[in-house]
């Protein structure tokens, strides 16, 4: 096969170090390889998150829910006690889930939402969910029958699908947000309580206006992480191989051996996706909501690559090689709600095997 001379200006361009005499105008021999087999994708790691969520508003008249119950606006708007009464304003629309909650002495009711206090809580090396693959198209760029050293072109691509999973039960950093209310001489009913939207005479109604406290503790994240990704790397990029003359028999097993060099830039494409369903335990709180989340993404980025390759020839034509090689690409992090996902492929080692076949030579 033949390389397309209309190529060559092409070629001289994209590698400007290689000699000026490819670019003649008297024909030159280009030797193709393709070489393919499974690829091991090493150091990469998948961490799940959450962000710090919003806290409710503090004002009156504001829907706040929790974890042991809620504090909404009634069909009447919260209207209070004016200026005759202790509360300026009231609802009968909360509720709550344990009597611990009402502290009849200080005439209050407490409400609380836990959070996780934000940030990675757990990081894990992904696995490949089927065999990665590996594949290349090399050019040899050396004018007739290289001896001691062959350089050239190659596109390869390489691809993979990882996954991520976990059941376990996590240690945590919490919020704990308290807002506590004013019962304005109201007794409330036993727990569990669920007040009306609509009040009718003789219902019980509290304020609505809190006062806040933030605090931190520990406590255990209960739940199911999943994640799922697949990526391919597209590498284009310049190889300088050190050997024997390739195209005649070797005559010694140390002829059969070569040191190759590569690298270049890489275009990575990753489509990702993850779920989880968690929900947080912490001491004294009891029916805490669990919180779901999932979603997916694509993207793609630009990154490099640089990679050793030694490859044993069985004749002119066929060769076996294995090879390793860093790829530099990036972090992609998906999130919904106030949970994330982040994948990174910014420290990459891929380990590459696979038969070489000679597609032609001069």
């Amino acid at each position: 096969m033949k390389f397309p001379s209309s190529l060559l200006p092409l070629v001289a361009l994209a590698l400007p170090g290689f000699p000026a005499a490819l670019t003649a105008a008297e024909p030159a021999g280009f030797r193709w390889h393709l070489e393919a087999g499974p690829s091991l994708w090493l150091n990469t790691r998948v961490t799940f998150g959450a962000h710090a969520s919003a806290d409710p508003a503090a004002g009156p008249k504001t829907d706040r829910f929790y974890d042991d119950g809620f504090n909404r606006v009634d069909a009447s708007g919260n209207l209070g006690d004016g200026s005759f009464g202790p509360l300026a304003s009231r609802t009968g629309y909360f509720g709550f889930n344990n009597d611990s909650q009402v502290d009849l002495r200080a005439g209050t009711l407490a409400l609380r939402r836990v959070r996780l206090a934000g940030g990675d809580y757990l990081s894990a090396t992904p696995v490949t969910a089927q065999p990665a693959w590996h594949a290349a198209l090399r050019v040899s760029l050396h004018r007739g029958a290289p001896v001691g050293r062959d350089w050239g072109v190659e596109l390869g691509v390489d691809t993979v699908k990882l996954h991520a999973a976990s059941t376990e039960a996590l240690p945590a950093a919490l919020r704990v947000l308290t807002d506590t209310y004013a019962l304005g001489g109201v007794v409330p009913q036993r727990a569990p309580y669920s007040g009306r939207f609509t009040s009718i005479p003789g219902d019980q109604r509290i304020g609505d206006t809190p006062a806040r406290s933030v605090s931190t503790g520990a406590g255990t994240l209960a739940g199911s992480r999943d994640f799922v990704a697949r990526s391919t790397a597209l590498q284009l990029g310049p190889w300088l191989e050190f050997g024997q003359a390739r195209t005649q028999p070797a005559a010694t097993e140390r002829e059969r051996w070569f040191l190759r060099l590569r690298g270049g830039v890489a275009l990575l494409a990753t489509r990702a996706s993850f779920r989880t369903a968690e929900q947080v335990q912490a001491p004294g709180l009891t029916g805490a909501a669990p919180v779901s989340a999932s979603a997916e993404r694509r993207r793609s980025d630009w990154g490099a690559f640089a990679g050793l390759t030694l490859r044993r020839s069985f004749n002119p034509r066929v060769a076996a090689f294995a090879g390793v090689e860093a790829l530099w690409g990036s972090r992609m992090t998906i999130a919904q709600a106030d949970r994330y996902a982040r994948l990174d492929l910014s420290k990459t080692m891929l380990v590459q095997f696979g038969l070489e076949i000679g597609l032609g030579e001069r």
